[in-house]
């Protein structure tokens, strides 16, 4: 895998906003440690204080790039600290005891892919998240903000069926009772089965629902309010 520059901002509302303006190409990372304005998946945002933001430039993806991102870096991410679990909420949401660590998005824009990621590292902005240092993790923003570029580059390089087992190992939803908005509605039930490539079962109170990715997305009690 063709590995590119590496561009370093100051404060930026968004690192794959900041990789369209400086026309970063294939291979190419840009990187903050004050990302303001970062978005997460379904619209929400992402705050940035305390972590880093990484979005890494490639010219084309496969459809299951997603998940063994989430895989690779939750792995990454857990060698920082092997007495921990860093467990993945479909799709890609990475957490440690319930609270997020780190979450991906992949944007497809003027050509390229954007492949964003979050870590908390020095401190956690939500009282629903987590960092690395609250974890008892000994590593700093450049550190982390390597592994996690690395961790992209070695995820392109994996196949489905390797992707899907890594991430399966890490899921935390199959078995528990869950809210989840598909398409204008909202269901709820017990998560039978994830094919995290394409969709998620859900035992409600009166039937089994097969819920595409497209449309699906887990509620955590937090966001049922906004």
């Amino acid at each position: 895998m063709h590995k590119g520059k590496v561009l370093l901002l100051g404060e930026v509302d968004s690192t794959q906003d900041a990789a369209i303006a400086h026309e970063l190409q294939h291979g190419d990372v840009c990187v903050s440690f004050n990302q303001t304005a970062g978005r997460g998946r379904r619209r929400n945002t992402w705050d940035g204080t305390g972590g880093v933001a990484v979005t890494v430039v490639l010219d084309s993806i496969q459809p299951h790039l997603p998940i063994a991102v989430a895989a690779t870096l939750a792995a990454q991410l857990n060698n920082l600290i092997p007495h921990a679990t860093v467990g993945i909420k479909w799709p890609n949401d990475l957490l440690v005891n319930g609270k997020k660590l780190a979450g991906v998005l992949i944007e497809q824009r003027e050509g390229r892919y954007l492949v964003g990621i979050g870590v908390n590292v020095l401190s956690s902005p939500l009282p629903t998240s987590t960092a690395l240092n609250d974890i008892g993790a000994e590593t700093n923003l450049e550190t982390v903000a390597e592994l996690v570029s690395s961790s992209v580059f070695d995820a392109s390089q994996i196949d489905e069926n390797t992707a899907v087992t890594s991430w399966r190992k890490r899921d935390v939803l199959v078995g528990t009772m869950q809210s989840v908005r598909s398409g204008e509605n909202m269901v709820e039930g017990m998560v039978l089965r994830i094919d995290p490539c394409h969709n998620l079962v859900l035992q409600t109170s009166d039937s089994i629902l097969e819920l595409p990715a497209a449309s699906a997305t887990i509620v955590t009690p937090w966001q049922q309010t906004r």
